[in-house]
């Protein structure tokens, strides 16, 4: 199996131009070869999926914590069961004031994937970050439990260069069957695995396939990978 190197992030669009973006690459570099010998990554192919969904879901490593900057309308359309008319008003960015982003995550997220309800500020604190966008106390911990890394105490590891490949390679070979649908080539498997915890083999399904499927062609590409 082949390890990653700079050449290919640069020619599957990563702006390794940004601080930011370059600190992750280079995080990826040193820490790859241990993250694929403990998780399984052994051929080609599963680096090819892997790095599809992970330069997807994190904007080629430029957004690897969620943003919940949301306007009222977008609130009530993301989540009409979390957020009355008024709350969306009052938390949501308007021309008067920004977004609460703190109180969105409480309310958003809060008493469901583990967190407890408002106003704990579990909601927020595990709202979405890494290159797979983690989310919730319980997904937390189950990768915590996978690491054996403090994610519950120190949440924000999973952003930091030196351990944030190692926690997307434990979640991304932790859906089940997720390697065999690699070597099959099963792109909507692992999209919608990534996705919607499930496999689903509707497009319509899945948020961002269009991205997937072109990173998925990206990576495969860039590995010689039919």
């Amino acid at each position: 199996m082949r390890l990653l190197t700079l050449n290919d992030f640069k020619a599957t669009g990563w702006n390794t131009n940004n601080p930011n973006v370059l600190a992750q690459v280079n995080g990826i570099l040193a820490t790859q070869d241990n993250a694929f010998t403990r998780y399984g990554i052994s051929k080609d192919v599963h680096v090819a999926h892997l790095m599809a969904q992970l330069s997807h879901e994190s904007g080629e490593g430029t957004e690897l914590v969620e943003s919940l900057n949301y306007a009222p309308a977008a609130l009530l359309r993301q989540w009409s069961t979390h957020f009355s008319p008024g709350q969306a008003q009052m938390y949501g960015r308007t021309a008067d004031h920004p977004a609460n982003q703190r109180m969105i995550g409480e309310l958003a997220y809060g008493g469901r994937m583990g967190n407890a309800p408002a106003p704990s500020e579990d909601g927020y604190t595990f709202r979405g970050r890494g290159f797979i966008q983690t989310t919730g106390r319980n997904g937390y911990k189950e990768l915590a439990t996978k690491t054996g890394l403090p994610l519950l105490e120190h949440p924000d590891m999973l952003i930091d260069p030196h351990h944030a490949f190692e926690c997307a390679v434990a979640e991304f070979v932790s859906y089940p069957h997720m390697l065999m649908y690699c070597e099959s080539g099963d792109m909507l498997a692992i999209g919608s695995l990534i996705n919607l915890g499930h496999v689903s083999h509707n497009p319509a399904e899945i948020i961002g396939n269009s991205d997937r499927q072109a990173q998925s062609a990206l990576w495969k590409h860039q590995y010689g990978i039919a």
